[in-house]
């Protein structure tokens, strides 16, 4: 079965859950609350963009690494996998599969809560479309980047978790401290941190996702 089909499969499954449903109508309302909880209690607005990037990155990242920690340790335990050792199916394929599906679906989820933040900056604040349209765009990348090294903690730790309990706990209190590695480059100050952010997470997420397909593939089922 090819990596395509795969996904397919694993995108229908993933989208259709109420985590999802939750992530792309939760997180844009969620974001709007803290904007004007933000806008209430302070004399100094922060860009709307801004807050729905953190928003973003911190809840839809730490459910999308849950989500596929769960995933991958509820089928191990139910022996799942059992059935796709008499396919002709690469163990990595799997991996890769569900790294991806949930990755695209937060992403969606992303691109809805950025887009109505940078909607909501421009009709209360007035900014300019090109400055609107960079601070969204860096925004996006941001979160994106963070949510990747997320994902990839996520299905590392689905691999070598041996229950739930203790995957969501590795996730939550080590996820979410991995995921913020992306950031290194803007916290420092480096001049186009942006570029910097993006490269990182790439290589970080891919790391993550390497070893997990390693470690999985050497698993006895």
């Amino acid at each position: 079965m090819p990596t395509g089909l795969l996904f397919k499969d694993e995108l229908q499954g993933f989208y259709k859950s109420k985590v999802m449903i939750f992530l792309w109508v939760g997180l844009p309302v969620i974001a709007l609350l803290f904007r004007f909880l933000s806008a209430g209690s302070s004399g100094q607005e922060l860009p709307f963009t801004l807050i729905s990037s953190i928003v973003v990155s911190s809840i839809g990242g730490t459910l999308a690494a849950v989500m596929l920690a769960v995933f991958i340790i509820n089928e191990k335990n139910r022996h799942v996998y059992d059935l796709f050792l008499i396919r002709p199916i690469k163990r990595q394929e799997i991996i890769v599969a569900k790294f991806f599906a949930v990755y695209v679906c937060v992403a969606i989820a992303s691109a809805i809560a950025v887009l109505v933040g940078a909607v909501t900056d421009f009709a209360t604040t007035g900014v300019l479309p090109a400055t609107l349209l960079s601070d969204a765009a860096q925004s996006l990348a941001t979160t994106l980047s963070m949510i990747a090294v997320s994902c990839g903690a996520g299905v590392l730790i689905g691999v070598i978790s041996p229950s739930v309990l203790v995957g969501a706990i590795l996730v939550i209190y080590g996820g979410n401290q991995i995921s913020v590695v992306p950031l290194i480059p803007e916290l420092l100050g480096l001049p186009d941190a942006a570029i910097y952010t993006i490269a990182l997470a790439l290589a970080f997420a891919a790391a993550l996702l390497g070893l997990a397909a390693e470690l999985f593939n050497r698993k006895q089922f």
